[in-house]
């Protein structure tokens, strides 16, 4: 049996036809394409073919090269390859996966509108006093200021004492309340004190500590009802536009201290 074609076996013998008692039917036997097992023996290379003319026909391999067996589902780099490209991507998505993958997120549930709103309020209240209260004093530790004298006059007892005085600068003067280092013990006495402008309503006797410690807390306090009005307006808590919300929430109570500070000039 050759390579190519193979021969009739002493079992291939025609076959009668029942039907007839005559020549008996001969049996085509089936031919074999020559090229399924490759070249039937080794050939010699054209040592003329060139690759890169237009219509060039593959050469077989030359003699002595046995042909590598190629598999249906590709040759062994490429299997090597498209396991190695499937490895990666399941490290990708490892990677983006959350810290833990199995346990469920839990969802919060948006804000009711009418706590909401109330928190809004609250917070919206807080923001204003305590900006308030430390623009002047701000103001004063920066520098900006008139220095002037002032004559006390009253001073209240009780849970808030406080004090009034007559506070004069160059070129204007006002009856002003008085914060700082100042008591009823000081009632008819001038003492020196600054004021921010004439449309100011308070004037602080004392040092600049004293003036630390009045802007300071007051700023501090600011701030966590900035980050309360975040909390309690439910910003935090939106699935779409939450940047957005949280920013408007910040850009609210920054317009409340500039417009504390614009105010107390």
């Amino acid at each position: 049996m050759s390579g190519t074609h193979r021969e009739a076996g002493p079992h291939s013998q025609p076959r009668r036809r029942p039907d007839e008692g005559g020549e008996p039917a001969e049996t085509a036997v089936p031919e074999v394409p020559a090229n399924i097992y490759g070249p039937a023996g080794p050939v010699e290379a054209d040592p003329d073919w060139d690759p890169s003319l237009p219509g060039a026909v593959p050469q077989p391999p030359p003699r002595g090269v046995a042909l590598s067996p190629r598999g249906p589902l590709g040759s062994q780099t490429e299997g090597m390859a498209a396991i190695r490209a499937v490895w990666e991507r399941a490290g990708e998505s490892e990677c983006r996966r959350p810290a833990r993958p199995g346990r469920a997120q839990s969802r919060r549930e948006p804000k009711r509108l009418a706590p909401a709103l109330l928190g809004i309020l609250v917070c919206a209240c807080l923001l204003m006093f305590f900006a308030w209260t430390a623009a002047p004093a701000l103001w004063l530790s920066v520098g900006h200021g008139h220095e002037g004298t002032v004559e006390v006059l009253s001073c209240r007892d009780g849970f808030a004492p406080s004090c009034d005085g007559h506070f004069t600068a160059e070129g204007w003067s006002k009856d002003l309340a008085l914060t700082g280092e100042v008591s009823a013990d000081d009632i008819g006495t001038e003492l020196p004190a600054r004021a921010t402008g004439p449309g100011a309503h308070n004037a602080y006797i004392g040092g600049s500590a004293g003036l630390l410690l009045r802007w300071a807390p007051a700023l501090v306090l600011f701030m966590a009802a900035a980050f309360a009005l975040v909390a309690v307006s439910g910003a935090s808590r939106l699935y779409e536009g939450r940047s957005a919300a949280i920013g408007l929430c910040w850009a609210a109570a920054g317009a409340v201290l500039a417009a504390a500070l614009a105010f107390a000039w």
